[in-house]
């Protein structure tokens, strides 16, 4: 086992080991969250002769939350989006699969113990189907679909299945003379502008505070990451800016901003069509919508109206130490019962990791 804290090596390791490798997975990724949120970023690599694992997440410090001064232990976390562990499997026996991947997750327990990890919470990739390895050694939870674009498919197959009502939305949005920009070095006016669209649809929402990041946040992501900002412009108007990151195959809608001025147009709509053309024109082979808030909620009903595409979503939930585990859980109370919440213990902290 390899424990892996620098770029370059973290980077050169996914490259050498795995194929398509996703923005989520990537180095950068993490290292924006170190940046701005206090924690720091690991990954762990493994393998034996049928299997390798690249196991990367955010480590954080139980002490410094309120009440837990006196406890000498972290917690795991994957960042805001997908993620989890990317794995090769070079064999089609399921026993032997099965062997390595549990010998792996000994291994994995006991450096996590070793080092006072209490918990990991797990963002699994959909595209990657992770979770599926990791189903009877520790708890996995399914709790939404997102909806995929095949890009691979012509234009004409990508529009027609499009529901009516949005095709509709996207001509009426043209005919009314609403023009989309692609922009990939921002200047500050750009950032600013997005900034207030952003917090306006967030406060229209009423998002929890955690969704209303910093400045430095989101121009780091064109510093450090992939990153594209669709714009789309009605007059002398900005109605619409979303930002969406990529990695070598796919593309993922990230962060979005509309105005409420916005009569018989529909930038959402347009938003997302016009870039699913950028993304095309570039070989991309999938554009990501991710899900809704909820099961089958209106957010995810409005994204799966641009495509039949779907994929599970999931979460883990690991506890290596239930005695520290327990400790913290009686420091936090009351807790509803009723919440899913993980960990538990830092329920009612509002940080984004």
């Amino acid at each position: 086992m390899k424990v892996i804290t620098e770029g370059k090596k973290w980077n050169k390791t996914l490259e050498e080991n795995f194929s398509n490798i996703d923005v989520y997975s990537k180095y950068e990724y993490y290292n924006l969250y170190e940046k701005h949120y206090d924690v720091k970023s690991e990954s762990i690599f493994w393998e034996d002769e049928y299997l390798k694992v690249f196991w990367p997440h955010l480590i954080r410090d139980v002490s410094k939350l309120k009440r837990c001064a006196d406890f000498s232990c972290y917690d795991l976390t994957t960042p805001y989006g997908y993620g989890g562990p990317v794995i090769h499997m070079n064999t089609s026996d399921k026993v032997k699969a099965s062997e390595s991947t549990r010998s792996f997750f000994e291994d994995y327990k006991e450096y996590a113990l070793n080092n006072g990890y209490v918990s990991e919470f797990i963002r699994f990739d959909p595209f990657l189907r992770n979770w599926e390895f990791f189903e009877g050694i520790f708890h996995v939870e399914h709790v939404n679909d997102v909806v995929l674009v095949d890009l691979s498919q012509e234009l004409d197959k990508i529009w027609n299945d499009i529901r009516r009502g949005h095709r509709r939305h996207i001509q009426n949005s043209i005919k009314e003379g609403c023009k989309v920009r692609f922009i990939e070095n921002p200047s500050e006016e750009d950032l600013s502008d997005f900034i207030k669209l952003y917090c306006s649809t967030m406060d229209r929402n009423h998002a929890d505070q955690k969704y209303y990041f910093s400045t430095e946040f989101i121009e780091d992501h064109f510093k450090l990451l992939n990153t594209l900002l669709t714009v789309v412009e009605h007059g002398n108007n900005t109605i619409g800016m979303t930002m969406f990151i990529y990695g070598n195959d796919s593309i993922h809608y990230h962060l979005t901003g509309t105005s409420t001025d916005t009569e018989k147009v529909y930038p959402p709509h347009l938003t997302l069509f016009e870039t699913i053309k950028w993304a095309k024109e570039r070989k991309f082979r999938y554009l990501s919508l991710g899900g809704g808030r909820e099961i089958n909620d209106n957010l995810f009903e409005f994204k799966r109206r641009f495509s039949r595409l779907t994929r599970q979503n999931h979460i883990g939930k690991l506890i290596f130490d239930e005695d520290v585990y327990s400790e913290l859980m009686k420091l936090n109370e009351p807790i509803p019962e009723t919440t899913n919440y993980f960990p538990k213990y830092r329920y009612g902290y509002e940080k984004i990791v």
